[in-house]
């Protein structure tokens, strides 16, 4: 997995959303907020392609969370990037 290369996190006030720049700018019409867990998993796969299980040994490094929750983290987001066409 890989965020498309069009796609940045703006900081509004205390949110952190995901915006998008150029063409994508055109095609998707919006923005998608994040919380912490969010923002690492988008900031990690808009700089390097990572399958699930290499990302999940990196949050079990960052984050001192349950793994089955961070599993359940990184499905739903992951979910969110395919329903509105973010990754490559």
């Amino acid at each position: 997995m890989k965020i498309k290369e069009n796609y940045v996190i703006k900081t509004i006030k205390d949110e952190f959303v995901v915006v998008p720049i150029k063409d994508e700018a055109i095609r998707f019409r919006g923005i998608i907020t994040l919380n912490n867990t969010a923002k690492f998993i988008f900031e990690t796969l808009k700089n390097r392609v990572m399958d699930k299980d290499e990302l999940l040994e990196l949050m079990l490094e960052k984050y001192d969370a349950d793994q089955s929750l961070l599993e359940k983290d990184i499905d739903n987001f992951v979910r969110i990037l395919e329903e509105n066409d973010l990754l490559e």
